[in-house]
């Protein structure tokens, strides 16, 4: 018999076949998966049975209720923590650590489920911390693969990979294939949000084939439901459906809520986009009953969108705004319990890592303590056995330090008489300063003094030329204008103010730059008047040195004392003085 290749265009044409087919198959499949579904409730029932059985207080019965918890994960969350924390307690009763490990987990697998993300986290890590003690390797894989799941719905998309990539290490290591699908179901959920599609495809299908092999119908439900929406997102709708249906088909099998509301707004959608309307709101609208029977509000706001867009499609805009301001509403009141769950979550990794760091102080407190016997045993026989030893040591050391104080006395002797003899060398050598300083002083008012008399000749010699000025001779006129020439050259003093400026700072270093850089906006005459102040030359004596009249000096000391910032109680020159000493 020879068989053609058909392809699915072509199969399409022959659309009363196709349904044919297509209706057998779900009845056999409907069929099949009922029978599996009716195999876990009575999973259920016989847990329950042998529970009620088992009267003592002990490690079975506390195993009996965590695989209880676990059954009951995609079944009832609330059961799910209900017996997780029957569990949890009689195992702390019991100090049953492998039992507190499994139970935290139950627990905290099923608060993640109801959206509580916060405890989730609290549960999860306490677990962790659990079969971290007990060295189960499987428990901690299986662990940091739920920790990823919360870290992944907080949208901690870089945390929530890293734990992915610790489980599927640890999992590849203990050869759990069918765990290694699941994280890879995970990561392709991930990047489906982060619209890495070939990535996620890549993951996903690689999830779906080994879930297949592992007969995992759950495994395989979640794929299919992943590369539905994948392929959604892409606008593959005919993809879309095939993977769709085969999800809601397993979710029946083993009665996962979650996966079914999730699958029936999704089918609804591409319904619609099939042009499908009538039989898009049948599908949105059982989704959104589940929903609103299990509490489950992110698929209420997708129904409530869906529906809206499908009332707007078949004209009926009342019923579409109706539905708008419920998925508004909801919206709204989503987005303030997520800001509560990250609020909640920073809060938590706060509290998370204090609890980490005492946590490694005990530790790290036992580590020491152990040491420290160990260190006390070595001890006392090392005291035992150098005792003696010590003994001898300790006379020899006595003897020697009695020589080392006598020598070392000696040597403080005759380091204090040489500290005496600096101390007095240093004495001498300030008033030696003091005696040069007060020679230099002395030389400046001796050239100051002589600046004095210099120009008191020249204003003499001036008042002799305007004598001879009078005068009408044309001969005396020009000699008077070459006398003034060389009178005038004389008056100029800036040479011997320079002279003057560098026997005064050789005197008082450092004066004139202290000056200039806490007064920058004074002039070369402030800093000359500055000088014959600091040494006390009258008014007098200082507009005789200038070449100036009495009161220009007192109009230059008054500009001056305006540039210093000084009030008219306080004395030029006690400031300079003051200024003085802190250069010194």
């Amino acid at each position: 018999m020879i068989f053609r290749k058909v392809s699915f265009s072509q199969l399409m044409r022959h659309s009363g076949l196709l349904k044919l087919i297509l209706c057998i198959g779900f009845s056999f499949l409907f069929s099949f998966y009922s029978a599996y579904g009716f195999q876990k409730t009575n999973k259920i029932q016989n847990i329950h049975n042998e529970l009620t059985r088992h009267k003592k207080e002990d490690s079975t019965k506390v195993n009996l209720l965590n695989t209880l918890g676990f059954e009951y994960w995609i079944v009832d969350t609330n059961k799910s923590i209900e017996f997780g924390t029957e569990a949890l307690q009689l195992s702390e009763k019991l100090a049953y650590t492998p039992g507190q490990a499994k139970a935290n987990r139950v627990i905290g697998v099923a608060y993640w489920a109801q959206g509580n993300l916060n405890k989730a986290l609290q549960y999860l890590n306490t677990s962790h911390i659990n079969y971290q003690r007990i060295q189960d390797k499987k428990g901690l894989a299986n662990t940091r693969l739920n920790i990823g799941m919360v870290y992944a719905d907080l949208k901690e998309y870089d945390k929530a990979l890293l734990y992915y990539e610790q489980a599927i290490n640890k999992f590849t290591a203990l050869q759990l294939k069918g765990r290694i699908a699941t994280t890879f179901t995970k990561i392709g959920t991930i990047l489906i949000e982060q619209r890495k599609d070939k990535k996620a495809l890549k993951y996903l299908t690689d999830a779906l084939q080994m879930h297949m092999d592992n007969n995992f119908t759950y495994g395989i439900s979640e794929a299919h439901n992943r590369l539905g929406l994948l392929y959604l997102n892409k606008n593959e709708v005919e993809q879309a459906s095939y993977h769709i249906k085969k999800s809601m088909a397993l979710g029946s099998e083993v009665n996962d809520v979650d996966g079914l509301t999730n699958n029936h707004i999704i089918n609804g959608k591409i319904l619609r986009l099939s042009k499908k309307l009538d039989e898009a709101v049948v599908s949105v609208n059982k989704g959104l009953k589940l929903a609103i029977e299990n509490d489950l509000k992110k698929y209420q706001l997708f129904a409530y969108e869906e529906l809206k867009e499908l009332k707007k499609r078949q004209y009926k805009p009342k019923e579409a705004f109706i539905y708008y301001e419920k998925f508004l509403a909801l919206k709204d009141s989503l987005f303030n319990s997520e800001k509560s769950k990250q609020i909640a979550y920073l809060e938590f990794e706060n509290e998370l890592k204090i609890k980490d760091n005492q946590l490694l102080t005990l530790k790290d407190k036992e580590r020491k303590d152990n040491l420290i016997k160990l260190i006390l045993i070595i001890g006392v026989v090392a005291v035992t056995i150098c005792g003696y030893v010590i003994y001898v040591i300790s006379r020899q050391k006595a003897r020697k330090n009695k020589e080392l104080s006598k020598k070392t006395k000696e040597l403080l002797e005759s380091a204090y008489a040489l500290t005496q003899k600096d101390l007095e060398n240093s004495e001498l050598k300030q008033i030696e300063l003091k005696r040069e300083l007060n020679v230099k002083n002395k030389e400046l008012t001796g050239y100051a003094l002589n600046l004095i008399k210099k120009n008191e000749v020249v204003h003499e010699l001036q008042t002799i030329i305007e004598r001879i000025k009078k005068s009408s001779s044309l001969e005396k006129t020009k000699l008077i204008a070459d006398l003034n020439k060389i009178i005038r050259k004389n008056l100029s003093i800036d040479r011997d103010w320079e002279d003057f400026s560098r026997f005064f700072e050789d005197a008082h270093q450092g004066f004139y730059d202290r000056l200039k850089s806490k007064h920058v906006d004074l002039s070369s005459s402030d800093l000359k008047l500055c000088s014959l102040v600091r040494l006390n030359f009258n008014i007098k004596e200082t507009a005789n040195i200038l070449g100036i009249s009495p009161e220009s000096v007192k109009t230059a000391r008054y500009r001056l004392r305006k540039k210093l910032a000084l009030n008219s109680k306080q004395d030029i020159l006690t400031y300079l003085l003051h200024l003085e000493k802190q250069i010194a």
